[in-house]
């Protein structure tokens, strides 16, 4: 194993050649050198030690070795023949690390050369360790990533659309919706726990429900195959997570220690009473048709479904209060009055814009039935919607400025037209929408056109 580097800059090397063979002695490969710009290039040095016989000399010294980027981080152990605490304050000020007076003990020398040189390969290791796990956490936010569906999508009459806001922490969130013959299934759900090892289970999740629903279990059965199937996976971890199974109007659920669904009519957001059971994996429990419940859903109002995340922030800076209450206040005042699609990515700007930075990843869900729809992407087409003759110009029109990967969502809510686009360019397009309220969210763009103002 090679030996630790030292490196001596001086102006006087036979005033130190005690201290050179005395740190040979114990070890260390000591070189003495007096032009700093060109030996610390390419250099593996562990420490440095700096002896002029002017102090001023001794700062420029080390003010060029704190000021260049690949040695700012060498330890740098000032010799000194007197104390001077003005020079020594100025000194600590550039970075100097240690100092140490003349006449030179031989323990004092070896332990603050140990110490220093121990100090920077702790902080080097940490330093690794920090950059893999790093790695490994952006390695499990691109798993989460990949694992969700489109943000605009239209399944069997039901529109839908979502965003997932990743925190520092990865954690465990993960949602998806499908339709299947008459069927729609959606669900969010969350895995206790943070990293890749949740991100993987996010994975198996989303699996282990598609796979069942293929089979047309009942829902509460759906739930049961996923609790088998995670059984030797998830160790101490838990999930739990809101599963819905729509068909036409009427929406069956299990709700396994999820936050209830909230509603939006427009104007005010409240939340819905909703059964719950047992987080799945926290007990050995055998879920049950009894432990599901029903509900229809009206034309005209907007369902979300969101894991706990969403209201981190307010456990955080109010723990006192109802986080759950604090979270209805918020949207009723920040974000009521927005058009419906534009709910999961107007909320993400909202909680931004006032937090800055939410402790928990979130995932967040809406979706409804409109009084008419209709859907376009590179891979479907659904029109459930009488287009007036300009109408029908427009979508033509937007479905033309379409890029790779593009989506067209469009609802009839009575009062005015929502258009929901991803990865389309609607700039030109909106000159011929004087009447309307475009609002912009990275690549999705949201349109409200109304009906009695065109």
């Amino acid at each position: 194993m090679p030996s630790d580097r030292v490196v001596i800059f001086t102006d006087s090397p036979d005033n130190i050649q005690d201290i050179v063979q005395l740190l040979e002695f114990v070890g260390y490969d000591v070189s003495i050198e007096s032009d700093v710009s060109t030996f610390l290039k390419n250099n593996n040095i562990q420490v440095v030690l700096v002896y002029y016989q002017l102090l001023k000399n001794a700062q420029e010294v080390v003010r060029y070795i704190k000021t260049t980027q690949s040695t700012k981080d060498i330890p740098v152990i000032v010799l000194i023949q007197e104390k001077n605490y003005v020079t020594l304050l100025e000194l600590y000020q550039i970075g100097i690390s240690d100092y140490i007076e003349f006449p030179i003990i031989d323990v004092e020398l070896i332990s603050k050369i140990a110490l220093h040189i121990e100090l920077k390969k702790n902080r080097e290791k940490i330093e690794s360790l920090y950059k893999e796990l790093r790695e490994s956490l952006d390695l499990a936010s691109s798993l989460q990533t990949l694992m969700l569906p489109e943000p605009i999508e239209m399944c069997n009459g039901i529109w839908i659309t979502s965003n997932y806001m990743p925190s520092q922490i990865v954690g465990g969130d993960i949602y998806d919706y499908f339709s299947l013959n008459e069927d729609v299934y959606l669900y969010t759900a969350d895995i206790s726990g943070h990293g890749v090892q949740s991100a993987l289970l996010c994975s198996a999740v989303k699996s282990v429900i598609r796979s069942a629903a293929q089979r047309g279990l009942y829902i509460s059965e759906v739930v049961n195959e996923l609790q088998d199937s995670m059984k030797t996976v998830l160790g101490h971890n838990y999930v739990t997570g809101l599963f819905l199974k729509i068909r036409g109007s009427k929406v069956e659920y299990i709700n396994c220690g999820h936050p209830p669904l909230i509603i939006y009519d427009g104007a005010n957001f409240t939340t819905m009473n909703l059964k719950s059971v047992f987080p799945i994996g926290l007990l050995d429990y055998r879920y049950t048709p009894e432990d599901c419940g029903s509900f229809e859903m009206q034309e005209g109002l907007t369902f979300v479904a969101y894991s706990d995340g969403l209201y981190s922030i307010f456990e955080r800076i109010r723990a006192s209060e109802d986080s759950m209450q604090l979270l209805l206040e918020f949207l009723n005042k920040e974000i009521s009055g927005i058009m419906p699609e534009a709910l999961p990515f107007a909320t993400a700007n909202a909680l931004r814009r006032r937090y800055y930075e939410i402790p928990d990843d979130y995932s967040f869900i809406a979706f409804g039935r409109s009084f008419g729809s209709a859907y376009y992407s590179e891979n479907s087409k659904y029109e459930m919607i009488p287009f007036e003759r300009t109408l029908k110009s427009l979508v033509d029109d937007i479905i033309l400025r379409a890029a790779d990967h593009y989506a067209v969502l469009i609802n009839d809510h009575g009062k005015f037209w929502s258009i929901a686009t991803k990865n389309v360019e609607i700039g030109p397009i909106l000159r011929k929408l004087p009447m309307s309220i475009t609002i912009s969210f990275d690549t999705v763009e949201c349109i409200k056109v109304f009906k009695n103002l065109r």
